[in-house]
């Protein structure tokens, strides 16, 4: 298992396994030094996202209607994982380095309690 403990270490262990996969098995679009604006990685990545996130929703039916209970747990927790890597992707073809994701997600999530204690 990989040893991140902060965002930054996961978000920058991302970029290298990409820079990985754009090495031994390169996508059918150029890539650059990552993070780069790439519109065609993006568009890739959030693609894929829609994928995962079906994915996400066929681990566990239960929003369904209330006769449905299909619930598989591992592969839900699997499926979320792939989500946020997949995000992460998006936001390394969008040319986001760690420190601005962070601070991004902070920024909002801090709009976020202002807006509901407002």
């Amino acid at each position: 298992m990989i040893d991140c403990n902060t965002f930054n270490a996961i978000y920058n262990e991302q970029i290298r396994f990409q820079n990985e996969v754009a090495e031994k098995k390169p996508y059918e679009f150029e890539v650059g030094t990552l993070p780069e604006d790439n519109i065609k990685g993006f568009s890739f990545h959030i693609q894929q996202l829609m994928s995962e996130l079906g994915e996400v929703l066929s681990a566990d039916k239960r929003w369904k209607n209330f006769r449905n209970d299909k619930l598989d747990l591992e592969n839900k927790k699997e499926e979320i994982a792939d989500c946020f890597i997949v995000l992460m992707n998006v936001a390394i073809f969008s040319g986001l380095s760690a420190e601005e994701v962070e601070k991004i997600i902070l920024e909002k999530i801090s709009k976020n309690f202002k807006r509901l204690n407002d």
